[in-house]
């Protein structure tokens, strides 16, 4: 038997790390690298398939990933560089929100910086958090010092860790959808779903509407086959989104829970 096929080959500058898989939804091992696609026979590397591309979240459990060709990086890489520069200059200034755009709300430095934080990582820009944490310190923005510290270790795999500091974050502002959503999503993480659930239920008490926050209660749900909740929140879901309502496999998911739970669902 001939075993053939192509994979990415010849790697330079890997960064490993540990992420939440926008394809798979897997929270796990991921892989940012320089490489380049090769056609292969008995995982002979025989030739190019492609131009060398830098690889970003490439995933340990489905193998998906970014690819973006080597030449169209620099503009990418001096735009992370330059707003992450004029970030950290509005926390020396003082300021701890960021207007985008002028039709837009400001957004908080620290959910800016603790998203900015993955991209300089795994382009090997930043290799920690340190000097980071301490600008924010010395002008006195605890808040965002705790959500830079939650991002910062959730990406090295600290879950518990992460939770500390997105509760810290919490005690500072109650009332933010932002730190509650991703300390029900750290709880979640480490099978902890009832904590999980009192931080999402917080969440919609703050906005009913957070479509990613039903989302994550539905998946609870699902992953304990409790399909009254079920119909319940994919109730919930279809009235924010109705357009998800032809998606197969939410709609075979949906019928199941329906029929097993003896619920007629709103949209079924």
């Amino acid at each position: 038997m001939i075993i053939y096929g192509s994979r990415m080959y010849f790697k330079e500058n890997v960064v490993d790390y540990v992420g939440t898989c926008e394809q798979c939804g897997h929270y796990t091992k991921q892989q940012s690298y320089v490489g380049r696609k090769f056609g292969h026979i008995y995982w002979i590397p025989l030739f190019p398939l492609g131009a060398r591309s830098q690889i970003l979240n490439e995933c340990g459990n489905c193998s998906t990933g970014t690819h973006i060709p080597l030449k169209d990086m620099e503009p990418i890489q001096e735009e992370v560089r330059n707003n992450f520069k004029e970030w950290i200059e509005h926390v020396q200034n003082g300021k701890n929100e960021v207007q985008l755009a002028a039709d837009e709300e400001p957004i908080n430095v620290g959910i800016l910086l603790a998203g900015a934080l993955e991209n300089l990582f795994c382009l090997q820009e930043i290799t920690d958090v340190n000097s980071v944490l301490a600008v924010l310190k010395s002008n006195e923005m605890h808040h965002e010092h705790e959500v830079v510290s939650a991002r910062w270790h959730e990406l090295q795999g600290n879950l518990d860790r992460a939770i500390t500091s997105y509760q810290a974050a919490h005690k500072l502002s109650p009332e933010d959808l932002y730190i509650l959503f991703n300390l029900g999503r750290m709880e979640r993480l480490l099978g902890k779903d009832e904590r999980a659930l009192e931080a999402f239920h917080k969440c919609l008490a703050i906005e009913p509407k957070a479509l990613d926050v039903v989302i994550e209660i539905a998946g609870i749900h699902e992953n304990k086959n409790d399909f009254p909740k079920i119909v319940e929140t994919y109730d919930k879901i279809y009235d924010l989104r109705p357009d998800l309502i032809t998606e197969k496999g939410m709609k075979k998911l949906y019928k199941k829970a329906c029929k097993k739970s003896g619920i007629q669902g709103k949209y079924l």
